[in-house]
């Protein structure tokens, strides 16, 4: 039997997520930003001080997104607009772009470049 977690959100969560407007003030990038097959690691959840939710802070903390964790962009929905497929330890999941948004990521350096 296989068990897991479902999560449901509702439209209004994505209101929610205000952007950030200075990035400098954040560590790394936003993990929306990446392009598939990146690598990096996770430095920073959003949190209310930084204009989300506490409830999309425990959800991604429930999923793994945790500072230090390494994560893969595996795809992007159509035309960029879509959901992002993200690998995080043994799971992927799907992101929609401000929950991507609310994590920030140091990129790893490809070796294949």
């Amino acid at each position: 039997m296989v068990m897991g977690t479902i999560l449901m959100y509702s439209q209004a969560m994505a209101a929610v997520l205000k952007p950030w407007v200075d990035t400098g003030s954040l560590p790394g990038v936003s993990l929306a930003d990446l392009e598939p097959g990146a690598i990096a690691r996770v430095v920073h959840i959003a949190t209310a001080q930084d204009g989300a939710s506490a409830e999309l802070a425990l959800r991604l903390a429930e999923l793994g997104f945790l500072p230090g964790e390494q994560v893969r962009i595996v795809a992007r929905g159509f035309l960029s607009r879509g959901p992002l497929a993200v690998r995080v330890g043994t799971g992927t999941f799907a992101l929609r772009r401000f929950e991507a948004a609310a994590i920030r990521v140091a990129p790893e350096p490809s070796l294949h470049g």
